[in-house]
């Protein structure tokens, strides 16, 4: 009797399946983590404006354009094979370079307080003293983050992301109505509903993601421009998923709308009850973490190289040195801004979103101006078409920062 060999094979959709998962990376964690707290909770207070067949036009329309900004990030990194601000530093000179670092790296600052602020929150309603909340969550992002190679925390981060499914039960364990639901698609057009759509285009894309798919991208595992796809793909389903998710608890919970945008966490839980506002508060503070980690990492490295023209290693994060200066700090400053208690949480992350929004244009028009410079991208230079798209997506930002403005 003779043995042959047999030979394992795997059917094409577990292939395909495992080859997706291969290339998660910084596109998905990017995304994933600008849901973040205050991304949440301002979908939470949006939903409950119960407005959602706009908002969830929104959201949904924000996909592709996020796609876009993200790929043509992905495309100067790979093209260039330098961190993202060395190639504003030889596009605009260094004195914009350092202008435009100190403005992203200041609403950076302001982004991790809307972090902090859902941390604490979320662990001061199990409880916890806001004081004790704020520095449980200050240690655990400091501890993160320090000195730890890209790829090791990159892996971390994606494996906390899996909380963010504590979300999806929620509106089930609310047991809406008939007429609950009616509520919530039923609202109709106001001006505040312009300014709610720009609070939610800047959750959607905000300029940090810009510099952490960049940074990231050139220091990570991204080595192709077909896998950075697929990565971001991955990412933005995961984020209008969620978000989508998210905007329908806001919906269907009924009671006051000022006070939803008071205390989001607290209107909850005294509406739905218990189970459902403990899940959504731990989701919310799984949400601030990884955000708080990605955006201090994101901002530290932005600024040092805006003001240093310096690059760390490839396989570490900047966390070392200046860099290690800038991070502490710049977390230190966050949760300093978040020991005022009695802060409108609802209100501060919906003007903060709006913010970021607000800035989106000028950081488009640099990654035009970039990724039509042949010298600079080679074959990976955009094309008119692209740029056409580009070119109405900022019209798009700035149509809706002077209308909101106006009402």
């Amino acid at each position: 009797m003779s043995l042959g060999t047999s030979k394992i094979t795997v059917s094409p959709a577990p292939r395909r399946a495992m080859l997706w998962m291969m290339i998660i990376g910084p596109g998905v964690l990017g995304l994933i983590a600008d849901n973040d707290a205050g991304g949440m909770i301002s979908y939470l207070v949006t939903g409950a404006a119960h407005h959602l067949a706009w908002f969830a036009l929104g959201l949904i329309g924000m996909g592709p354009i996020t796609f876009m900004i993200q790929e043509v990030s992905l495309r100067i990194a790979i093209a260039t094979q330098m961190p993202y601000n060395r190639v504003v530093r030889i596009k605009f000179g260094s004195r914009w370079t350092v202008v435009n670092g100190t403005l992203v790296h200041l609403l950076n600052g302001l982004t991790l307080v809307t972090e902090f602020l859902g941390m604490t929150s979320a662990l001061n309603l199990v409880g916890i003293p806001w004081w004790a909340g704020l520095l449980i969550s200050y240690a655990m992002v400091l501890a993160f983050t320090t000195n730890r190679d890209y790829l090791n925390l990159e892996r971390l981060l994606l494996l906390m992301a899996v909380f963010n499914l504590v979300f999806i039960p929620v509106p089930f364990l609310m047991h809406p109505t008939w007429q609950t639901w009616h509520t919530a698609w039923g609202g109709h057009f106001t001006p505040s509903v312009l300014f709610l759509l720009l609070s939610l285009a800047g959750n959607a894309i905000a300029p940090w993601m810009i510099y952490w798919q960049e940074n990231a991208a050139w220091a990570g595992n991204i080595t192709s421009l077909a896998a950075g796809r697929k990565d971001l793909s991955l990412g933005i389903v995961a984020q209008i998923v969620m978000g989508s998710i998210v905007m329908l608890i806001g919906g269907l919970t009924t009671g006051s709308t000022r006070a939803a945008a008071l205390n989001p966490l607290v209107w909850l839980l005294d509406t739905t009850g218990k189970l459902p506002g403990g899940l959504f508060a731990l989701g919310i503070f799984d949400a601030g973490f990884l955000a708080a980690c990605t955006v201090s990492l994101s901002s530290a490295w932005m600024l040092s190289n805006a003001l240093h023209d310096t690059s760390p290693l490839s396989t570490v994060l900047p966390t070392r040195g200046r860099y290690r200066r800038i991070h502490v700090l710049t977390i230190t400053g966050a949760a300093l801004g978040a020991l005022w208690r009695p802060l409108p949480i609802g209100y501060v992350t919906l003007w903060i979103q709006a913010l970021g929004a607000l800035w989106m244009p000028v950081n488009i028009v640099m990654l035009i101006v970039i990724a039509r410079d042949s010298h600079l991208m080679g074959s990976l230079m955009i094309e008119r078409g692209k740029l056409c798209a580009l070119i109405g997506v900022t019209v798009l930002f700035l149509f809706l920062a002077i209308v909101s403005w106006i009402s």
